[in-house]
């Protein structure tokens, strides 16, 4: 063998660079020795020699889950709640939409007027009324068309049914001999009409009150109403959203 083909003595590691780890932590740079054929002295002559290669440490290698970006947690929350309200919005039309379409065979929307029904119904809110119905039971609200005005729509309380005997003294009714627990009323004073009732309800008509007593024109002056002149009960307070409640 031509001596000048020898390869260089100097063939484990390059000078500086640190010599492999069997059983390091792993997280320092490593060096791997591997072989590559070469021309060194340019007469056709090949040997080979050691090359290196950089493996990254386990520390870089190992993938890392970022954090959760709070930008992204706050659109996904508001994304959440405009659709929660896109919901309820969309419920109300077609609730709206179905009283309107089908008012003159099921349900009616009505707009309350004046304060006769205080604290139950404020001046301004919008119920749906229900107008088919198989009986009328005590403490349903009602819309009747009004006897002084047939043009003109009431809505009250049924206090008593036909056959019924009613007695209202200082604030206070009874039904058949027995008080009337009310706690739809607010407590208050009965002076604008504090008359005494006594008299009994007549087959096919009811008793209605006013919530606000103190300033109800109801059976108290116009006596019972007649079964006939129902325009049905009310079923939900739909107006405003924020008070929707359900009777």
């Amino acid at each position: 063998m031509n001596p000048g083909n020898q390869p260089p003595d100097n063939t484990d590691f390059p000078e500086g660079k640190p010599e492999p780890s069997g059983e390091g932590d792993g997280t320092d740079t490593r060096y791997i020795k591997g072989t590559e054929s070469v021309n060194k002295f340019g007469n056709g002559s090949e040997y080979t020699e050691p090359v290196e290669a950089v493996v990254e440490s386990a520390a870089d290698v190992d993938s890392v889950t970022p954090p959760a970006d709070p930008a992204k947690k706050r659109g996904l929350l508001e994304r959440c709640y405009r659709s929660a309200v896109a919901e309820i919005v969309v419920l109300v039309l077609l609730a709206f939409t179905l009283a309107m379409t089908t008012k003159t065979y099921v349900v009616e929307a009505y707009e309350i007027k004046g304060r006769s029904m205080v604290p139950t119904f404020d001046d301004g809110q919008r119920v749906v009324v229900l107008k088919l119905f198989s009986d009328i039971q005590r403490g349903d609200i009602v819309i009747f068309s009004s006897q002084d005005d047939p043009g003109k729509d009431l809505i009250k309380r049924v206090i008593a049914l036909p056959g019924e005997r009613i007695q209202i003294r200082k604030g206070i009714v009874r039904i058949n001999g027995k008080v009337l627990k009310e706690g739809y009323l607010e407590d208050k004073d009965y002076g604008l009409y504090d008359a005494e009732i006594d008299e009994e309800v007549r087959l096919g008509q009811i008793y209605v009150l006013g919530d606000n007593r103190d300033d109800s024109h109801d059976s108290r002056r116009f006596g019972s109403v007649s079964g006939e002149s129902l325009k049905g009960k009310v079923v939900v307070r739909w107006w405003p959203f924020h008070e929707v409640k359900t009777f």
